[in-house]
């Protein structure tokens, strides 16, 4: 009992008193940061009982499995707070981060799928607040962020009902119902406008806290309800996820192919990488779920070095354009490019990145299945063609950011790199490259993570 308090009470009193921080953003984030991290420290000294504990009124249990998530969030949480330091990112970030990850962590421990469910719902609540941020002006992406889940959990709520009451006048089936309600929470086709409008306006630690960290919850959530009842993936779930996985891929290749502006086309690049989480819920159960983990980490990486690139060229613009590409803009911060270029690229799963082990894996899932009938023969084809036509889309963002612009000329910049940082983004990139060559840790958290469902 005082393990599930500590987890669940500690977040939340920390994000009231970081609230009182909002004229000191720095030490707002570090404070988040002090948070998680010792909340992080404590959790891997906790012995999990697996044993369910009654905690207001409903039993909860913590267990290997969970635990290894719950210290994933805490570190990818310290990370992006730690971030925060330097980049603050809107007086709602920590606050909400510190909450919605209360939830997150309620929903994994409790045992009942309609109350996991339904916290999720309360902590895209909160986090719709980090996109937002306390920004004036349009609210469309917080919103639309916030109206896909809330569509969805109904319909995972109806999908539990028949599940358990066994009705016989269905107005539409469990599974079809489970494939739009996963399609709302992943972006696919058509329901994938949400998520450009997120990209479109929120900062860029935001947005790789709501897609590239908490997905993760909802994400196993579902994949344990498939486990619980294989009968949801019946012939029109798959095709369902099929139809909207190709054309997510064949949407968001073209749109990244013809992006206007930058944002647009960091956004069309990510939902390439989310097509392909939703085709890995027609694979085997445990090959899809260890699947999805890899490209949710791989993802989270690759968010983590574009949302880097992304703050410090801003350092060198007032604001990006949203009619046009920032010709040149890279040239005053070569090292900057590369981070928001090698991030692009393994968001692509290109060789060479961390994104490559999970987009390899799909790929040669969808192949085999292809081969042996379980799936269309144009399925693995259109995905290859979505992430072609996004890789030439990013190469097209990069040869812009290099071009000479019109402020060019040999005119000096407002603001140059100093020596640490480039030397903070060099170790960065070094980084990077030693867990590519060596990607025993990165494999060790996907693994740990993949026992989740099972």
């Amino acid at each position: 009992m005082t393990t599930l308090q500590t987890l669940l009470f500690t977040p939340l009193i920390a994000a009231l008193v970081v609230r009182f921080l909002t004229q000191r953003p720095q030490l707002m984030a570090a404070a988040g940061a002090l948070t998680t991290g010792v909340l992080w420290l404590w959790l891997r000294t906790v012995e999990p009982s697996g044993t369910a504990v009654v905690f207001w009124g409903q039993p909860m249990t913590l267990t290997p499995d969970n635990q290894v998530l719950l210290l994933f969030l805490l570190a990818g949480l310290f990370i992006l707070f730690g971030l925060a330091i330097f980049f603050p990112s809107g007086d709602w970030f920590v606050a909400g981060g510190l909450a919605g990850f209360a939830l997150l962590a309620a929903s994994v421990l409790v045992r009942p799928f309609t109350i996991a469910i339904a916290l999720v719902l309360l902590a895209t609540g909160v986090f719709s607040l980090t996109v937002q941020s306390g920004q004036a002006g349009s609210v469309r992406g917080s919103l639309r962020y916030l109206l896909a889940t809330l569509l969805a959990v109904p319909l995972l709520l109806i999908v539990s009902w028949q599940l358990e009451t066994q009705p016989t006048d269905w107005l539409l089936p469990p599974g079809e119902l489970a494939a739009l309600a996963a399609l709302l929470l992943l972006a696919g086709f058509p329901f994938h406008i949400w998520l450009q409008a997120v990209v479109n306006e929120a900062e860029p630690l935001p947005l790789v806290l709501v897609v590239g960290l908490a997905p993760l919850v909802p994400l196993a959530l579902l994949f344990e309800q498939f486990a619980t009842h294989p009968n949801l993936l019946d012939a029109t779930f798959q095709q369902l996820i099929w139809l909207s996985g190709s054309l997510t891929l064949l949407v968001a290749g073209i749109l990244a192919l013809t992006a206007v502006h930058l944002r647009r086309a960091i956004g069309n690049i990510l939902l390439l990488d989310m097509a392909l989480t939703i085709l890995c819920l027609t694979l085997p159960e445990q090959v899809g779920w260890e699947t999805a983990v890899t490209l949710q980490i791989a993802r989270f990486s690759g968010l983590l070095l574009v949302a880097g690139g992304w703050l410090l060229l801003k350092r060198h613009s007032a604001a990006w354009p949203l009619d046009r590409l920032p010709a040149g803009l890279g040239r005053r911060s070569p090292l900057s490019l590369a981070l928001l270029g090698i991030g692009l690229f393994s968001l692509l799963g290109l060789p060479f990145t961390l994104g490559f082990a999970g987009h390899w894996r799909l790929l040669t899932a969808v192949a085999q299945l292809a081969n042996s009938g379980g799936i269309p023969w144009w399925l693995p084809a259109i995905a290859l063609l979505g992430l072609g036509l996004g890789a030439a889309g990013t190469l097209r963002v990069l040869v812009v950011l290099l071009a000479k612009g019109d402020g060019d000329g040999g005119v000096e910049t407002a603001v140059s790199d100093p020596l640490w940082l480039q030397g903070v983004v060099l170790f960065t990139l070094l980084l990077n490259g030693w867990l590519v060559v060596f990607p025993k840790t990165f494999f060790a958290v996907t693994a740990a993570l993949s026992q989740l469902v099972g």
